[in-house]
């Protein structure tokens, strides 16, 4: 985890100089930007996208706007061409999660000034596909229609080839979102991002890719099947996603995981169940300060709106109260 905060891999912090080295480099005088520095910048942007998962975005909001105001600085220093591109896509994998850093804590103004940039990095270094990650996040801040349109936008900036993490990602997200206006074209998108997960490299294609795994592909069938009220590919799907949720630390997924299987288990009649998950989601929710797993929650506060008994009100009550401590939803 420290080594991530610092915004190394470890394979990159087993190359770097001893700090004493680098220090009597600087004393002596003005250094050439070169690609070891390049490198250690594109590995911190990596670090900060593999830390949102697992961290609250407030933990790591003041660093992510300290690194960016640092690549801004180098970009302002006049590097060569072959550096300014590598920077300047760098500048735009990193505004692009503070964009969403931002949104997950109720700042849209700095999210939608966050956002125009990244398109600008995109546009400065030539990787437009920075702009298919921005949307895609986007498409998580609203919902209905306009969730499906920015999904769609943001498969616009994939390459023909290649990219199969992001195509992926971007195809599942498709399918919960067909699904969540019941059309069962979902099914066929969900086998697409099947197979272009099978083809990928997620911890190799981008810095945002590094979260794809098979436990976060179950998730996405999951939130896909329940959708289509598929209780067949639910339980399937299901279970596997909660194998990966028990085996890892990332609460903002199982807060997910956890709201999808309380709306299944909602949806074919068993109440204690669905509470019982639903409170796990809250739970997982709160612990990771995620207004994403809050929001994520919507559907089961709908279905749980007619019942009355104690257990159902005591859970409404919490979910409101969490929903308020945390402020309005970002706009």
């Amino acid at each position: 985890m420290l080594l991530l905060a610092a915004g190394m891999t470890a394979e990159a912090a087993a190359t770097i100089s001893d700090p004493w080295e680098r220090l009597s480099r600087a004393l002596t005088g003005p250094q050439a930007l070169d690609d070891d520095t390049i490198e250690r910048l594109e590995a911190r942007t990596i670090g900060f996208h593999r830390l949102e998962y697992v961290l609250p975005a407030r933990a790591i909001y003041q660093g992510l706007t300290t690194h960016i105001n640092e690549l801004s600085t180098l970009l302002q220093s006049g590097p060569s061409d072959r550096f300014r591109r590598r920077l300047a896509a760098t500048a735009g994998e990193t505004a692009t999660l503070a964009s969403w850093i931002a949104w997950d804590l109720k700042q849209p103004g700095q999210s939608a000034s966050f956002e125009r940039v990244s398109a600008l990095a995109a546009k400065e270094s030539g990787h437009q596909i920075i702009q298919a990650c921005t949307h895609a996040y986007k498409s998580y801040a609203v919902e209905g229609r306009a969730a499906y349109e920015a999904v769609r936008q943001a498969q616009q900036f994939l390459p023909a080839q290649g990219d199969d993490a992001t195509r992926a990602w971007l195809l599942s997200r498709e399918a919960e979102e067909l699904a969540a206006l019941g059309d069962r074209r979902a099914i066929e998108v969900m086998h697409q991002a099947e197979e272009a997960y099978g083809r990928a490299r997620p911890h190799r294609e981008r810095a945002w890719t590094r979260f794809l795994d098979p436990g976060r592909m179950a998730a996405f069938q999951l939130s896909t099947y329940v959708r289509l009220g598929d209780e067949h590919h639910v339980i399937e799907a299901g279970q596997t996603a909660l194998s990966a949720v028990a085996q890892e630390s990332d609460h903002k997924k199982a807060a997910i995981v956890y709201a999808d299987i309380a709306q299944a288990q909602l949806q074919i009649g068993d109440i204690a169940e669905g509470i019982t998950y639903a409170r796990r989601a809250l739970e997982s929710a709160q612990r990771s300060e995620s207004t994403w797993g809050i929001e994520h929650l919507a559907t089961v506060e709908k279905a749980l709106a007619p019942h009355t008994d104690q257990a159902v009100r005591e859970l409404l009550g919490d979910i409101a109260a969490t929903r308020r401590k945390a402020g309005p939803s970002p706009a």
